[in-house]
């Protein structure tokens, strides 16, 4: 594996691999496998959009899962489950076009209002009848 310039420290000691990288939030630890570009003498790691993309998912679930909120595949089992697109769903829990998209990828955290109309929803799916008519 060739190794290049690692412009935080000057030495040729900058690889791209992915890597255990812990990840802290509210009292809470995670390890993920995270890709990147890593430097073997001064320890910085560069992470691009798509190094970020990776580990997107896993990283809003173990937040989604620390503030009791419905987790990325959670999100999306529930949408299917209640038979409503990403737009149905939108419009019932609130969020903009593309709200569940982002929900759904991990690419932010679901609203715990949504969460929380989504998860009672599935418990008793006739209210789903109630909040898509405004009745």
């Amino acid at each position: 594996m060739a190794k290049e310039v690692c412009p935080l420290c000057g030495a040729v000691a900058m690889s791209r691999r992915t890597q255990a990288m812990s990840y802290h939030y509210k009292n809470h630890s995670i390890v993920v496998q995270q890709p990147g570009a890593y430097c073997d003498a001064c320890d910085e790691s560069i992470l691009d959009p798509s190094d970020l993309k990776a580990t997107r998912k896993e990283l809003a679930a173990f937040k989604a899962t620390i503030d009791k909120l419905l987790t990325p595949d959670e999100i999306k089992a529930a949408r299917k489950a209640l038979r409503l697109n990403q737009g149905e769903a939108a419009k019932i829990c609130g969020g903009g076009k593309n709200a569940f998209s982002r929900y759904e990828s991990g690419e932010i955290l679901i609203p715990r209002a949504a969460s929380n109309l989504l998860t009672l929803l599935m418990a008793d799916k006739s209210l789903l009848d109630l909040v898509s008519t405004g009745a």
